[in-house]
């Protein structure tokens, strides 16, 4: 499992921690449902529980009221939601299989890290180059930020 650096040294921490659980679940199950992490005041990293397997949007609205009231009352300084989407990455015509994570900083930077992925003959998954582009805040959306 690489590590990932995509901005703010917090975001990289907290990519690096939900990236390596999704890894985890592809591995053990094939895919993995929805999961959250956050960056306490304080630098601890902890994951939120995982989704329900047939309400998985749900589990996100949840996950982001959960950090924006978290975020509002300045207990978190980062955030992050993890998913198993379908993308078409860059210079590709095809959709394929990523793990998607929203990530945000309390000091305003935000961004979207899709990391493509495929299942190989022998099961495995091979993970292709990482990017990422702009993330509009969802979490931390109201004062204080850190």
């Amino acid at each position: 499992m690489s590590r990932h650096n995509m901005g703010h040294p917090d975001l990289d921490e907290l990519l690096n921690a939900v990236v390596s659980t999704a890894q985890m679940l592809l591995k053990e199950q094939g895919e993995f449902y929805p999961i959250g992490a956050m960056m306490l005041a304080d630098g601890e990293i902890r994951t939120v529980g995982l989704a329900d397997e047939h309400y998985p949007q749900a589990h996100i609205d949840l996950l982001t009221e959960t950090f924006q009231k978290e975020a509002a009352k300045g207990k978190l300084r980062a955030a992050a939601t993890c998913l198993d989407v379908l993308t078409v990455p860059p210079g590709k015509d095809q959709k394929q299989d990523a793990i998607f994570c929203g990530l945000e900083h309390c000091l305003g930077e935000s961004l979207d890290a899709f990391i493509p992925y495929f299942r190989t003959t022998d099961g495995n998954f091979q993970y292709d180059e990482i990017y990422a582009g702009r993330r509009t805040p969802q979490f931390f959306t109201q004062m204080p930020r850190c």
